[in-house]
Parts: structure tokens; C-alpha cells; sequence
């Protein structure tokens, strides 16, 4: 291919405070104009110039001629936020700190995005469609023009905020989106350079296709049945195999997997022909069409050739690969991402890229193509040499990431990829790592980690993996970077103890608690099982959503009951003893609710034990006499507040969980503490 030089000598003049125009350049060394199509869950072989077996994409295969396919696009986390702010800043999400789908804010000024560069370098810049880093719908930094939705948005009627104004629309949002997209296109100057982002909902669920495309593809067609939808899990992560034994993306709990009896392999089901991912590819349909519009749009304007194009998604798709649905694990249907990159005259047309590329290349992509350096802090490289040289140095390894999230009980993974291996490690969880070799196995069915032949293979890609690992400062434990890592007054809020016979708070708080039938003798307060109660009005000093949140108790139990309980039926927690047995259970609700608990090794009937719980935003710990019972991530962030006050020694209005005790308990407690700080 022809080689061209980097845009060198741009000087940007500020005007009116909003944007800035570059210096006249000659047609050769001319910025282009970008338009960044970006699909929600499209999986990487769902187009028609990929032999899909029943989808039709003309338009989208159109543009696949005029460029450049990048056969092994990857995202580096696989759910659509963290994603989202990959593409826009170039850096992983242990960098750029959106980890999660419901609370995470993407913060420009940790990571800025590429358009903060564009703006400074001439460029309009317009951002079109789903956000989605933060449920908000309101106009963010760095962009010029804004339309967009909260949260993931509807397909039908929506409501968008454009510049500020929330205003109904009617109609189907794809085409609504285009339709605003070709009319910034339009208005622009052709003197001056854009970048428009068209941030689609589709293919997202609820797979709701337009009403002309409800029976694209066919009326009859139905998905075919995938190679690994007979898998067995007999060499699995035993964490599958719970998923796929019993429904545990909800509820966990120290007990059920104690208690249950994990089988060495679960057997195939029959396979039923399924329509739903039908629906969803059907909903691509209209993506397509607009694809074709944007495409006449941009030739009647005259500026195609000076126009760079890529279109991608989001992250994968499972369509019952693995017996699964949605995305986040490593495997292929996940993490594999479609992506066309199209610049008449400076791509060849019709070319492919066999080496592996990632979302987080696409920024330093554009502004390499803008003539623009490439800002320290990104982590992905300009793919640019690969539609330009010969063989470009360019990485050999690909790193995945993940943080459990949400309700899926999928765990913290991290994954390393060569051009023919695949490792996942599970760095939070007692289980097996996983180990594919994709040119023999490319539906990844057989784990070889324990297979003596792969032995020197294995060691290779973990060693790979601690590369990767250091080279990315990952780590297990994160935290969202728009959010205070202490939220709520440090120290210790309160810290009840009995001195000389007497109830009192050693840290002065000025809490006035409510004491019911308590009896206190030498250094301990005594609870009936029946009448005894502390409580603690609420307040924002105590309230739970602030985290760090730590309770230490020194107790003594001598039935089962309630310790301590601070709950309203979204958000909560309780602290317990079951069949003597100490634990603690934390409630989230999203649109359902979701419980984690953790129940302590041995019964402390009859004998002083120190509790001690953590609720620190997105994970829980639990501590008998200072040994760790148990950490885990929480499904969803505790980022609620109860709202209600803090019962001791009681029962409180809301049960908190099923199936564990909801009445006082009898015994002695002779301190019960309240802090917030940042605990390691």
C-alpha cells in the first residue's frame, strides 16, 4: 500500500471559546472529516460479507469493499460501558476507572477523551446517540453537538436530550439517530474538519427490530444450533458448572456452595430452535440501512474520499455458545468485536488486517489520521501502520480484564490471547484456570490446562500474563474513579461499651440511641431474645451508602438471632447467628433483588467472638477473630442508602434475605463499633 506521512505542523486559533479552525492545509495533508459508527452488542461474524448464515447487511458490506476488515478486533472488557470509554480514551478500564455498567461515571479528567484533542486541533465534535458512562442524559465535555438518551434508551418514541433540552421524538430510534447524524453531517463547513460519533442502541436488548424489518431474514429462520452448545463442563471452572446447575446469578451465599453437590459434569439439553437472536440480528437491519444513507450522504456531499470511517461495536454476543447469553467471559463470541475501517485513497480497498486489534486502538487510530500526536496516557497504538507498512512491529499478546458486575455471577477474570493460545485465570476464586489452543479448538471445547502435552504452553501464557498484568498495573481490587474512595465523615462514628455498669459511646457521636429492656452488667450489655434493642436513628453519619462501612462487634450469642439489621426492601444489610453460625447479608436491588451472603466457618454459641463486616461499595468482607471467612464482589453496588435506622440486638421491618433468622437473638454484647475509612 501506499505510504503516507504523519500531519505534522497543525496550529489551532480559538473561536468564540467553543472550537478551533486549523491553517489551510493542501488536499494531500488535508484532515479528514471521521465518522465513527459504533453498534451495542453486535457480535463479530454477524454481517453478510462474513457468511453469516441468514444475515443481510448490503450496506454495511458496501463499505467492507471501499476499506479495510480488521478480521481479529477485540474489546478489552466485555459489557458496554467500560467498553464505551475505552473507545474514547485509549486507555483499559483499570485505567480509565469505568468498571461497571450501573454506577461507574466516565471522568474526562482522569482520562481525557480523543475529542478534547480534536476540539483543540479544529475539529467539530458531535456525539450521537447512547452514552452510557453514567445514566445521565445531559451533554458531557469535549463535544460541540450532543444528543443522547438515559441509560440504554428505547427503541420506540424515545426522549432525547439534544444540547440540553429534553425533547420527544416519534419514530424508531435508529433511524432517528441517522437522521441527526446526516444533518450534522450536512451542516458542517467543508473547510472545516468533524467527528461525529452515531452511537446506536440497536442491537441492544429488548431485541425490538423496526417495523419493516420484523421479518427480515424470513419469517421461519431460526438460529442455528452452536458447535459448543453440547458442551458438558467436565473440564470447566467449576464456577460454570454452578451456573449451569442451579440459577445463582442472584443470591449468594457461603452455604449453597458448602452444602451443594456439584456434579463432575452437567449433561447436554436437547436444543430448541430459538428466535430471540433472530430478533436482535434483525434490529442490525436498520442499522444497515442508515449505514447507506450516511454513505449517499457523504458522496453527493463530495467529501467521501476525505472522510474516515469506522464502524464496530461494543463488545460480543453470545447466541448460546457455551450454554450462555450476553457477553463478559473470554471467550471468543464475547470479547470478538466486527471492524471496518474505510479512508478512500489511504486504505486499500477490499484489504484485511490479520493482526490483533482492540477498542482501545481506535483513539490513538483517529488522532494519528488528525495528525495528532497521541497522548501519553493511552494504551492502545494507531492501527494506522497496518494499512501502511509491510509488517509493522505490532503486539503479539492481548489483554482482556473484567470485573464482576451486575447480576450475572460471572467472577474478576483476566485473559491473555496469542495468534493460536488462549489463558483465563479467575485471580479472586479457588478454581481452574483455562487453556485453549484456538487453531485446533476455535469453539474453545476442550480445556488443555491440565493436559501434559500443553505444559510448556501454559507456563508460556502465564507467563504472558504476569507481562500483561504489570505492564497494565492491573488489579483485583478496583474503584470507580468518579466516585470519593471514602464517601461520608472518616473515623469512628460511634463505639458503644459498658464501663462501670454504665452504656455509653466512647466517640462522643451525640447519637442518641433508643435502649429497650437491656441489662448491663460489668463490660457487657445482655439481650432477652425478645424485647432487647438498641436503636439507632438514621442519620447520613451512619448511613451504610457511605463507604467504607466497618462494624466491629465483640459478641456473645447464646441462641440464634439478629446481631444488628439496616435495611429497606432496595438496599440493606444484617448481621446474624445461624445455627450458631455467624454471617452477614447485604440486599442491592436493580430491577431485582439481589442478596449476598457470607456465613462464618463454626458455631460461637456460648463463647465471645469479634465480627467484623466490610461493606466498601462493590465488595463485601467478613471477619471472625481478625480471619478473613470470606470477600466477595457484591453483584451490584451498594450504593443505596436504607434510609431507615440501624437495629441492634433486633429484628428491623424488612427481612434483608430469605432464609436467614429474622428475630432478636439473646446474649451479650460487650462493644459494637461504627467507622468509615479507607480499609486495606
Amino acid at each position: 500500500m501506499k505510504k503516507f506521512p504523519l500531519l505534522t505542523g497543525l496550529m489551532a486559533s480559538v473561536i468564540s471559546g467553543i472550537a478551533s479552525v486549523a491553517p489551510a492545509l493542501d488536499a494531500e495533508s488535508k484532515q479528514p472529516d471521521i465518522v465513527f459508527v459504533l453498534v451495542d452488542d453486535l457480535r463479530w461474524d454477524a454481517l453478510g460479507f462474513l457468511d453469516h448464515p441468514y444475515v443481510e447487511t448490503p450496506n454495511i458490506d458496501k463499505l467492507r469493499d471501499e476499506g479495510a476488515n480488521m478480521e481479529y478486533a477485540f474489546v478489552t472488557t466485555s459489557i458496554c460501558c467500560p467498553s464505551r470509554a475505552t473507545f474514547l480514551t485509549g486507555t483499559l478500564a483499570s485505567r480509565h476507572g469505568v468498571i461497571d455498567n450501573e454506577s461507574a461515571e466516565y471522568d474526562p479528567d482522569v482520562t481525557p477523551p480523543l475529542t478534547k484533542y480534536l476540539k483543540e486541533a479544529g475539529y467539530k465534535t458531535a456525539m450521537i446517540g447512547k452514552w452510557h458512562m453514567g445514566y445521565r442524559a445531559d451533554p458531557r465535555r469535549y463535544f460541540d453537538y450532543w444528543l443522547s438518551f438515559e441509560g440504554q434508551g428505547v427503541y420506540h418514541d424515545p426522549i432525547y436530550n439534544i444540547n440540553g433540552e429534553n425533547i420527544q421524538h416519534t419514530g424508531y430510534t435508529t433511524d432517528l439517530l441517522t437522521d441527526y447524524t446526516i444533518d450534522f453531517i450536512e451542516r458542517q463547513p467543508k473547510d472545516q474538519p468533524y467527528f461525529a460519533m452515531l452511537s446506536h442502541k440497536a442491537v441492544h436488548e429488548p431485541f425490538e427490530p423496526a417495523p419493516r424489518h420484523l421479518e427480515a431474514f424470513g419469517a421461519e429462520t431460526t438460529t442455528p444450533t452452536p458447535e459448543s452448545w453440547t458442551t458438558d463442563f467436565s473440564d470447566k471452572p467449576d464456577w460454570q458448572k454452578r451456573n449451569a446447575h442451579r440459577d445463582v446469578r442472584w443470591h449468594y451465599r457461603t452455604r449453597d456452595i458448602e452444602e451443594e453437590d456439584l456434579p463432575d459434569y452437567i449433561p447436554p439439553e436437547p436444543w430448541l430452535d430459538d428466535t430471540s437472536y433472530v430478533d436482535q440480528l434483525r434490529c442490525l437491519a436498520s442499522v444497515d440501512d442508515g449505514i447507506g444513507r450516511i454513505i449517499e450522504t457523504l458522496r453527493k456531499r463530495g467529501t467521501l474520499d476525505n472522510t474516515l470511517i469506522i464502524f464496530t461495536s461494543d463488545n460480543g454476543y453470545f447466541h448460546l455458545e457455551h450454554r450462555r447469553w450476553d457477553k463478559r467471559l473470554a471467550y471468543e463470541e464475547s470479547i470478538r468485536i466486527p471492524m471496518v475501517v474505510v479512508y478512500p485513497g489511504k486504505i486499500e480497498a477490499g484489504s484485511s488486517v490479520t493482526q490483533m486489534v482492540s477498542n482501545a486502538d481506535f483513539a490513538p487510530t483517529v488522532l494519528d489520521y488528525a495528525g495528532l500526536d497521541v497522548p501519553q496516557q493511552m494504551q492502545g497504538a494507531s492501527m494506522k501502520p497496518l494499512f501502511e507498512e509491510e509488517n509493522p512491529a505490532w503486539r503479539d499478546t492481548f489483554f482482556y480484564e473484567y470485573w464482576k458486575d451486575l447480576v450475572h455471577s460471572i467472577p474478576t477474570m483476566t485473559a491473555v490471547r496469542t495468534e493460536r493460545y488462549k489463558l483465563v485465570t479467575y485471580p479472586e476464586i479457588d478454581d481452574i484456570d483455562e487453556l485453549y489452543d484456538l487453531q485446533e479448538d476455535p469453539h474453545e471445547l476442550t480445556n488443555l490446562v491440565a493436559d501434559p502435552a500443553y505444559a510448556d504452553v501454559y507456563a508460556d501464557m502465564q507467563r504472558r500474563m504476569a507481562q500483561q498484568i504489570a505492564a497494565h498495573q492491573w488489579q483485583e481490587r478496583i474503584f470507580p474513579r468518579n466516585f470519593p474512595r471514602v464517601r461520608g465523615e472518616r473515623g469512628v462514628l460511634f463505639d458503644l461499651v459498658v464501663e462501670d455498669g454504665q452504656f455509653v459511646d466512647r466517640a462522643d457521636s451525640g447519637i442518641v440511641f433508643n435502649q429497650q429492656k437491656l441489662t448491663a452488667k460489668d463490660d457487657s450489655l445482655f439481650f432477652d431474645g425478645d424485647h432487647s434493642a438498641i436503636e439507632v436513628p438514621f442519620n447520613n453519619l451512619t448511613d451504610p451508602a457511605g463507604w467504607p462501612f466497618r462494624i466491629d462487634i465483640a459478641v456473645k450469642p447464646e441462641s440464634d438471632g439478629v446481631i444488628a439489621v439496616q435495611s429497606t426492601p432496595g438496599y440493606g444489610f444484617k448481621i446474624f447467628i445461624q445455627d450458631g453460625r455467624p454471617g452477614v447479608s447485604v440486599l442491592c436491588r436493580t430491577w431485582i433483588d439481589t442478596t449476598t451472603t457470607i456465613d462464618g466457618p463454626e458455631s460461637i454459641l456460648g463463647k465471645w467472638a469479634n465480627l467484623q463486616v466490610q461493606i466498601d461499595y462493590n465488595r463485601l468482607t467478613f471477619l471472625v477473630d481478625g480471619i478473613v471467612a470470606e470477600r466477595v464482589s457484591l453483584p451490584l453496588p451498594f450504593r443505596g442508602s436504607p434510609r431507615s435506622p440501624l437495629m441492634i440486638g433486633s429484628n428491623g421491618p424488612n427481612p434483608v434475605v430469605e432464609g436467614v433468622p429474622d428475630h432478636p437473638f439473646s446474649g451479650a454484647i460487650r462493644r459494637f463499633t461504627l467507622q468509615r475509612d479507607h480499609f486495606n
